[in-house]
């Protein structure tokens, strides 16, 4: 908050992860008394039309401006965290890689947990598309002169990976697109 850095997105390679990271934060709430009035407002109404989900634990970090968004979400939920981070209601999401793809989402800042990931055949570094994809949400377009991407240091991987990812290029785009009658 004082770098002035949220909206986040928290990319991890886990849904596991992306609750358990929700859970932990929960003792910090990161809104303002009249954004909390502003979120509260928007769930009451969200729940007037989805009443069964008013005993979910997803609530809980939404009121305090932190979600998970995933795969195992309810559709419904992911949009309303959706509409709630793109009015800055909600300020960090832990999210998967695939947020990454395709959903309009702006954030300030990009968070990248692993620059490594596990595959069936083991761990590997990620591509440089893959780096590309997830980094390229930092920054709003209009709105922020400068973005920024975090990447964590772990036993296996640190500045030489990120580095390395950051300035390779991304990879060659190979169409699987092929007309035919």
């Amino acid at each position: 908050h004082e770098r002035q850095m949220f909206p986040a997105i928290y990319f991890m390679f886990s849904r596991r992860g992306c609750d358990q990271s929700v859970l932990a934060t929960r003792e910090l709430s990161l809104l303002t008394p009249e954004e909390t009035d502003q979120l509260k407002r928007d769930v009451t109404k969200f729940l007037a039309t989805y009443p069964d989900l008013s005993r979910s634990p997803v609530l809980d970090g939404i009121y305090r401006g932190v979600a998970a968004h995933h795969a195992g979400l309810l559709p419904a939920w992911k949009s309303l965290i959706e509409e709630l981070f793109q009015k800055g209601l909600v300020k960090v999401i832990f999210a998967t890689e695939t947020l990454a793809a395709g959903i309009n989402m702006p954030a300030r800042t990009t968070i990248i947990s692993s620059l490594s990931k596990r595959t069936d055949l083991g761990h590997r570094l990620l591509t440089a598309s893959e780096f590309l994809q997830m980094s390229g949400r930092a920054g709003r377009r209009g709105m922020d002169k400068l973005g920024h991407v975090v990447t964590l240091q772990t036993a296996f991987e640190g500045a030489t990976e990120a580095a390395y990812l950051a300035t390779i290029g991304a990879d060659p785009l190979v169409s699987q697109f092929t007309p035919s009658y």
